[in-house]
């Protein structure tokens, strides 16, 4: 595990420091972290599916960033933290303007269903 975070961190300096965009290191980090621990772990796929598959449905209704963030706390929890810690690492770099009281706007939550179907197709590809 610890390879994998200095391995994803020499990543994302290079990125940096070649003056890449910062999002393009980020998605490649996230991408990397999410596969690599699916294929140390096959086991965890169906329930790590399950749980980002109900993050994906939240996202379609009226949610805020904070009750977004406790749910994906609470859906990734024991042997799944770790997942859940990537998701959450990728929602965090770019926090929407308000976060507690009024609903994400569509377009960030466009945006988040994305990434996320973005995992569930590398998801299938390990």
């Amino acid at each position: 595990m610890k390879k994998i975070l200095i391995g994803l961190t020499l990543i994302g300096l290079l990125f940096g420091c070649a003056g890449l965009n910062v999002n393009t290191a980020l998605n490649v980090a996230t991408d990397t972290a999410f596969v690599l621990a699916l294929k140390n772990n096959p086991d965890h796929k169906a329930p790590v599916l399950k749980a980002i598959s109900d993050i994906k449905i939240l996202l379609k209704g009226e949610i805020t960033y904070d009750f977004l963030l406790s749910e994906i706390s609470k859906r990734f929890d024991g042997d799944y933290a770790y997942y859940g810690i990537i998701l959450r690492g990728y929602v965090e770099t770019d926090k929407p303007v308000f976060e507690t009281h009024l609903n994400l706007f569509d377009a960030y939550k466009k945006a988040l269903i994305e990434k996320i179907d973005n995992l569930i197709f590398l998801a299938g590809s390990v």
